[in-house]
């Protein structure tokens, strides 16, 4: 597995690099300190997963995901901040980012983002699940999950009979949590974007949300992973 991690603060970068090595003894590492380096590592050195600070000093980590977005769609990325308002959170979730760490978090969160998103799911903390979800005007019960208990209980990945789903709306599922709009999904799947859309209509109402956000939440809080999934022949990543 290889992880890249861009802040600009050394020791702080020291500290994760252990933290990530004791979890992973033989992860490898890539670092940079500054949002144009990260941006250039994380597309020529293929990372299985970016770790990203929001403040660096060329650039706010946001314009980060904005490039990886169009660059690699399907590169996870989870932003490690010592911002942990609702706002910050929700807009890295808009922009695809599958995970926001407070830097006040404890390790086990990290551990728990990475085996998180590695499995095809998300990791959000239980304070921004309460947060977002009462933005969004769904806070109907408080998310009860403390950072320490959020790794996932189920050790397989859900799937498409476990969430009442059929194979496509679940293989789409899949894509859409991973940040990919419906014209690179439908590319993915080999199907019209019109179908995609309309997948994704259907899975919004399958689980009663409204718009990707509100699902990412869902899939946090309900600690569902989707597993991985393999890029059919001929296709590129950066459609």
């Amino acid at each position: 597995m290889r992880v890249l991690l861009v802040d600009d603060h050394e020791l702080f970068r020291a500290g994760l690099a252990l933290l990530i090595k004791e979890l992973f003894p033989d992860v490898e590492l890539l670092h940079a300190n500054t949002l144009s380096l990260g941006v250039n590592l994380a597309i020529t050195e293929r990372p299985d997963i970016v770790f990203l600070d929001l403040e660096l000093p060329d650039g706010h980590g946001s314009d980060a995901l904005i490039q990886l977005k169009d660059a690699r769609p399907s590169l996870p990325v989870v932003v490690v901040s010592a911002d942990e308002s609702v706002e910050s959170v929700g807009r890295c979730l808009e922009l695809r980012a599958m995970g926001y760490v407070p830097k006040s978090s404890s390790p086990e969160a990290l551990h728990a983002a990475i085996v998180a998103v590695l499995s095809g799911g998300v990791f959000l903390p239980a304070a921004s699940i309460v947060g977002l979800k009462r933005a969004a005007g769904t806070d109907e019960t408080q998310a009860c999950q403390s950072d320490k208990a959020q790794p996932n209980d189920r050790v397989e990945p859900w799937n498409a009979p476990g969430l009442g789903l059929t194979p496509r709306e679940f293989e789409t599922l899949a894509w859409l949590v991973r940040g990919l709009p419906s014209k690179a999904i439908a590319s993915k799947m080999g199907l019209e974007d019109i179908t995609v859309r309309k997948y994704i209509s259907h899975l919004l109402a399958h689980f009663n949300l409204r718009r990707r956000t509100e699902l990412i939440v869902m899939l946090a809080e309900k600690g569902i992973t989707l597993g991985t999934l393999s890029v059919p022949h001929g296709s590129r990543e950066r459609d």
